[in-house]
């Protein structure tokens, strides 16, 4: 049975995709993990990188003996698959990515952050505010805001996945958009397939950014054909 590994965005944890997950066990093995920070696991002293992302993966493959997987990765989570396929080819099948941002430009970065400022998101929408706690521990959510705001930051200054290294990637790719993300666009993904040897795109009708609010209609049967 093929295997499919589903890595969560910022902010998000592995619960996420509990419900599709469930649509997908009678033909996959579905796993899921936590990235650094997310879910009660501890913030990095190096703060959240994506090098530090891809150890999660690779830890993960070594501890349960997985030689080889696919990749489904949601926002930041589409950004490490494939930053681990650049850095691990020979543990990737197949990379499907949803809803990554891959144009970190000053102006948009800065918006970005600006909207992770906790005393801020518990005045204006304390009942999101509340559900960071739920997921990611009282004590350490606002960690996990400012490390998420400092990561973005990072990567409007720094490439992390160059044009070249990009190209490199030479696995079966698909980048799925949702035409309604207001946080990435369907441009800077076409940019993005452009520069991939072996990608397809994806537009998702009706789609915005959130995953909560992708329809699982669409999504599952884009999963399954692709990684058949």
């Amino acid at each position: 049975m093929e295997k499919i590994l589903f890595l969560h965005g910022a902010l998000g944890s592995k619960l996420q995709f509990q419900p599709i997950m469930g649509m997908l066990n009678d033909t996959y093995e579905c796993h899921a993990i936590n990235f650094a920070g997310h879910g009660g696991e501890l913030i990095p002293a190096q703060g959240l990188t994506f090098p530090s992302f891809a150890d999660n993966i690779l830890q993960y493959l070594d501890k349960h003996q997985i030689e080889k997987i696919n990749l489904f990765g949601f926002s930041m989570g589409g950004y490490a698959a494939l930053y681990f396929a650049h850095l691990h080819p020979n543990r990737v099948a197949k990379v499907f990515t949803l809803n990554v941002k891959f144009n970190w430009d000053p102006i948009s970065t800065a918006k970005e952050a600006g909207m992770l400022d906790a005393d801020k998101m518990l005045e204006k929408v304390p009942s999101f505010a509340n559900n960071l706690m739920v997921i990611h521990g009282m004590h350490l959510w606002k960690s996990l805001l400012k490390s998420t705001s400092d990561l973005m930051k990072q990567l409007s200054e720094t490439v992390t996945l160059t044009e070249q290294q990009l190209q490199a990637i030479s696995h079966p790719v698909l980048l799925g958009i949702g035409d309604r993300d207001q946080t990435s666009s369907v441009y800077e993904t076409l940019e993005t397939y452009k520069k991939l040897p072996n990608a397809g795109l994806l537009v998702l009708p009706h789609t915005a950014h959130p995953f909560e609010k992708v329809s699982l209609e669409l999504l599952v049967p884009a999963i399954k054909q692709f990684f058949k």
